[in-house]
């Protein structure tokens, strides 16, 4: 009797054990089971879906590989068809530390990560930038320069505009100037400022060709109204001449017509930075 306790005891013992470790061991093997990327050659933007023009990555680039070469800082881009199942937060920080975005002894990465047929956005965030990219000011971001501009799907308009955001808090932080990324801001400022002017003028053009169409219109009116008024006085001179016996002939009328490792240098992140949907 006292046999067959010990062995029902170390079999529930053995199971109990069994079921802990399958426990314990089914998150790694989820996350096994995620197939990641690879970067691209591009390093700074990984566009796998095509949402991005050929100007917006050069541009994008261009800021990244200043941003880092003067502040150490990477800073890079990710958009994806869908996240599979997984949160965008897990996909987001294990891909975050598979590619190994920043230094690796100062984590100082920074990734946008896309999911487009998800709808969903996340902003993640190495230590080491923490203190220019807060947990709260990313999420500030995406929400104000990049939601708008995704909800009308100009992916590659909302991405580089929050790139372009964050490359210059990190450059401010540091005290260095980006001058790549001073340019492309200044770029779209003026595009935008030009965009205001056009549309003023064209109002402008359009109240004065209005005015001259009512002013012609008006003046025509005007000049039948007095030639008829002529026409009238000839017709009746004509007649009361013929009732009098003039030899006049009749007046003719007239008429008238009228669009692996990627590089990257084996930073981590702990979890830092924000996320959202559109």
């Amino acid at each position: 009797m006292e046999n067959f306790s010990e062995k029902y005891l170390s079999r529930r013992r053995l199971t109990f054990v069994l079921i802990m470790t399958l426990i314990m061991t089914f998150p790694m093997l989820t996350k096994a089971q995620t197939n990641f990327p690879q970067p691209t050659s591009l390093k700074y933007v990984n566009d796998y879906v095509g949402v991005m023009d050929d100007a917006t990555r050069g541009e994008i680039v261009a800021i990244g590989d200043e941003l880092e070469k003067k502040t150490g800082a990477q800073a890079t881009v990710v958009v994806i068809n869908s996240l599979g199942g997984s949160d965008i937060e897990s996909y987001a920080n294990n891909l975050f530390r598979q590619w190994g975005i920043g230094q690796k002894n100062k984590n100082n990465g920074l990734m946008i990560l896309l999911s487009v047929n998800d709808r969903k956005w996340r902003v993640e965030v190495g230590k080491g930038l923490e203190g220019a990219i807060t947990d709260s000011y990313s999420s500030r971001v995406m929400d104000d320069v990049a939601k708008p501009l995704l909800k009308e799907e100009k992916y590659g308009e909302a991405i580089k505009a929050a790139y372009s955001t964050f490359a210059g808090d990190i450059g401010n932080e540091r005290n260095v100037t980006l001058e790549q990324n001073d340019a492309i801001q200044a770029s779209q400022q003026d595009s935008e400022g030009i965009s205001w002017f056009g549309l003023i003028m064209c109002f402008i053009i359009f109240i004065i060709v209005i005015v001259v169409i009512i002013a012609v219109a008006g003046s025509g009116s005007n000049n039948r109204g007095y030639y008829g008024r002529d026409r009238y006085r000839r017709d009746h001179w004509d007649d009361d001449h013929f009732h009098h016996g003039g030899g006049f002939g009749g007046f003719g009328d007239g008429g008238s017509s009228g669009g692996d490792s990627g590089g990257f240098g084996g930073g981590s992140s702990g979890g830092g930075g924000s996320s959202g949907g559109w």
